[in-house]
């Protein structure tokens, strides 16, 4: 009863600065939690879209050794296929080196399972920060909370020394690794992505301002003890360019297309890829830009992920490349990168609420 009365509170007053729900879902795993309290209940329409038919992976995988052979024009266009139908594609034979790769999740993993106090050193509701715990998208927002914990951390501009994580032992160089190689990755992508639109290979990032930005978040979804009550990371699109991001065995990623949700299998040694908003405007519409949520399946493993984000630089200014509307009127109107985020961070997401604000009124 006492956590249903809280819940409540929170609800109405809006007090989760001052809630021990900050401290994250690991906290509560850990002090035996044995119902989840009501403040992470999702709503009854959320509730029914849990319960609808999720069908198996059919998400494409592209083979990016293809790139750099004879089939390089058939890859090429498996990805922009892949960002007109999907939104998403996983990628295989990528260049990120295996140790890498487990490097990252290995002091991902130590730093989630961390005493709560020493995570709590770096928790922070504001966005400047070089990196930050947070277990809330929305303090001022947001009244059901999501089953996860994360880290976010800002790489490019790389920061200062001082501004990585000190503990776990090994973070700051396996996360400077890691951002290094994922950038590396993105900028081969984003060339794809651009000769896709029969544009030249730099059209895309040229865009994005002098040199993109790249943050990432090392998400964290402990057991549950009602799955089917949660959801990880409600419905939402990347506001964004482009997402890379890596999973572990666990399952949880989905993706909404045609009405149904799509399960994104994990697949070994590979990483999942997503159009953003920004992209789809830059595109004029070609790339699509697709809600995708996580949700908690019954387990007592903790499934860990970690997204990068290579966003535009806030000065940027984005709007339908011009090549791209000379045969159809744009769908966008123009604006700066920085209007994106001040409009996403206005409100709390829940679908696809960024580009909505950007769309210019049909003619037809």
């Amino acid at each position: 009863m006492g956590d249903n009365v809280v819940a409540v509170k929170i609800t109405e007053d809006n007090t989760l600065r001052n809630s021990k729900y900050v401290k994250g879902v690991q906290y509560l795993v850990e002090n035996g939690v044995k119902q989840i309290p009501d403040v992470y209940i999702q709503p009854p329409h959320q509730l029914v879209n849990l319960t609808k038919f999720v069908r198996s992976n059919e998400i494409p995988v592209i083979d990016l050794a293809g790139l750099n052979d004879d089939s390089r024009s058939g890859v090429l266009a498996g990805i922009k296929n892949a960002c007109d139908r999907w939104g998403f594609f996983q990628v295989i034979n990528h260049g990120v080196p295996v140790r890498v790769v487990e490097q990252m999740m290995d002091v991902a993993r130590r730093f989630h399972e961390l005493p709560t106090e020493e995570k709590m050193v770096h928790y922070s509701a504001y966005p400047s920060e070089p990196h930050r715990f947070q277990t809330i998208f929305n303090l001022e927002k947001q009244t059901v909370l999501e089953w996860r914990d994360n880290l976010e951390q800002k790489c490019y501009p790389p920061p200062e020394d001082d501004n990585w994580l000190k503990n776990p032992i090994g973070y700051r160089d396996a996360a400077m690794d890691y951002s290094r190689e994922v950038r590396k990755l993105a900028k081969v992508l984003l060339a794809a992505m651009s000769e896709g639109l029969n544009l030249s290979s730099d059209a895309l990032e040229k865009c994005l301002g002098d040199e993109f930005t790249q943050i990432f978040l090392i998400n964290y979804y402990p057991p549950c003890p009602n799955p089917e009550l949660v959801l990880g990371v409600n419905s939402h699109s990347d506001r964004g360019a482009l997402t890379v991001l890596l999973q572990d065995e666990i399952r949880g990623l989905e993706v909404f297309n045609e009405g149904n949700w799509f399960e994104v299998k994990p697949l070994a040694n590979a990483f999942v890829i997503n159009v953003g908003d920004e992209t789809e405007v830059l595109s004029n519409g070609i790339y699509k830009s697709v809600a995708h949520r996580a949700i908690r399946k019954i387990g007592d493993v903790a499934r860990i992920t970690i997204a990068s984000f290579c966003n535009p630089t806030l000065e940027a200014k984005i709007g339908p490349i011009a090549e791209l509307t000379e045969v159809n009127p744009p769908l966008y109107k123009e604006h700066h990168f920085s209007d994106m985020v001040r409009y996403v961070r206005s409100r709390y997401y829940d679908g696809k609420s960024g580009l909505d604000n950007f769309k210019l009124p049909n003619k037809s």
